[in-house]
């Protein structure tokens, strides 16, 4: 095979890093600060991993594959943003909507109090839920706090356990978990359900802000951040792809590319999916107990319900859905041509997708007007439905007790990716704090 070696690759050895989503940005930027030379090789033609755009064929508009929000706790995405100066593409937004059908709209906006009491007076006033089913929550909540952090089995038969009834469930609790944690609530562990409501409620007054993009997730992780990585030493390929990882001896050897074409290396990241890992890493290499995760760890679907209207059909630019299979709708803004943008995105929406695409179009469609009354009077100019049917791993009961940790037991083999063990569930934040933990492995090995 032929040899990018001699093709100006530099004599001294660089580290590799397969994957370009926030978990392979992220290692390449800590890698490149502790002074390494790194080469980041991304299948695609942009960044960004699953937080990424294309382009509408219809008019070349830039279009999300889905919504991505952050909250106020994710301390290490928002720092890296601010390190690679893209921060003026986010905005925080205090005001959380929950509304019901009916079009009834109930706001949580933080007070100057400490947390928690900063959201106490917005929950009292809440409408979706009588006094008595408050002050279940407001005890489960309490509950909750002082429970193990180590403590798992399922959330629902927690929360059954300790007060909770179908309507605090269906009203409050499974809004909040299954989005969070994009995995039914049937199936969610309590460890990373309790995480969510302890770090987004009892942290600071801002930990439950949403964080949102004001522009396509394709320029906010785009060529700004190539050109900051690049800056910083780190040879950025796209559109290409690995192939599989070469080992010589029980340790890594180097990468060969779909190409052909070969890099050799002591040491690679990857920073792909898991599922992909066996594609790249050969049986032969896999034994041991520590590969049991790749057959173990179970993937929940999202799908995301594009809808260009032509006109306003709220004044909120985001809000909770209640009692309905929609869970939220994001307002992305009007185009030039009029048209009015919005998202609906259903997180662990397998139930949904046993009838198609179409099915989950048809049914968004029919439940919007009971929000929203003004899209009975809109008029729908165009639609499209993308589902990723392997958008994450579920954070199910003792899921921790599945996930690997970023070193493996093949020398010069790291993993990143927000499915290691990161004390997070999937989520933006995992993915760039697995980067870091990636990072500081190999760090590590370049020590002894």
């Amino acid at each position: 095979m032929q040899s990018i070696e001699g093709q100006g690759y530099r004599a001294v050895e660089r580290i590799v890093i397969a994957g370009g989503g926030l978990a392979g940005l992220a290692c390449a930027s800590d890698l490149a600060k502790a002074g390494l030379k790194v080469t980041l090789l991304e299948s695609k033609g942009g960044i960004g991993g699953r937080a990424t755009s294309f382009h509408d064929p219809l008019h070349g508009d830039l279009i999300d594959h889905c919504q991505h929000v952050s909250m106020g706790c994710c301390k290490e995405l928002a720092q890296f943003c601010l390190e690679a100066d893209i921060s003026h593409y986010l905005k925080s937004d205090g005001n959380l909507h929950f509304v019901t059908p009916g079009g009834e709209v109930s706001q949580f906006h933080g007070n100057p109090l400490p947390a928690p009491l900063h959201l106490a007076s917005s929950f009292l006033k809440a409408k979706f839920l009588t006094l008595r089913e408050k002050a279940r929550i407001g005890i489960g909540l309490g509950l909750m706090r002082l429970a193990k952090e180590g403590e798992d089995g399922l959330v629902l038969e927690w929360l059954k356990d300790h007060f909770q009834t179908e309507r605090t469930l269906e009203r409050f609790w499974a809004p909040v978990i299954v989005s969070a944690l994009n995995t039914p609530m049937q199936r969610a562990g309590f460890h990373y359900a309790r995480k969510v409501f302890v770090d987004s409620f009892f942290q600071s007054r801002h930990s439950y802000e949403l964080t949102l993009p004001t522009v396509p997730l394709g320029k906010l992780y785009g060529e700004e951040i190539i050109q900051w990585l690049e800056g910083a030493g780190v040879e950025t390929l796209l559109g290409t792809a690995a192939s599989q990882i070469l080992f010589q001896g029980g340790q890594v050897a180097g990468v060969r590319l779909a190409s052909g074409e070969e890099i050799p290396t002591r040491t690679v990241v990857l920073a792909v999916p898991f599922q992909r890992v066996p594609d790249l890493v050969p049986p032969e290499e896999r034994l041991g107990d520590f590969w049991h995760w790749i057959d173990r760890l179970s993937l929940s679907p999202i799908t995301s319900v594009h809808l260009w209207f032509d006109r306003k059909i709220t004044g909120l630019d985001h809000a909770a859905l209640l009692d309905g299979q929609s869970q939220w709708l994001f307002y992305r803004g009007c185009n030039t041509r009029g048209e009015h943008y919005y998202q609906v995105v259903i997180s662990a929406s397998g139930e949904m997708l046993q009838g198609g695409n179409q099915k989950a179009l048809e049914t968004v469609l029919r439940e919007l007007p009971g929000w929203f009354p003004a899209v009975g009077e809109a008029g729908l100019i165009r639609s499209r439905v993308i589902s990723e049917k392997q958008a994450t791993f579920e954070s199910t009961a003792w899921v921790d007790q599945i996930r690997p940790g970023q070193a493996t037991p093949i020398s010069g083999l790291f993993l990143a990716g927000d499915y290691t063990q990161t004390g997070w569930p999937a989520t933006m934040e995992g993915a760039v704090r697995s980067g870091k933990l990636a990072a500081d492995c190999v760090l590590k090995t370049r020590t002894r």
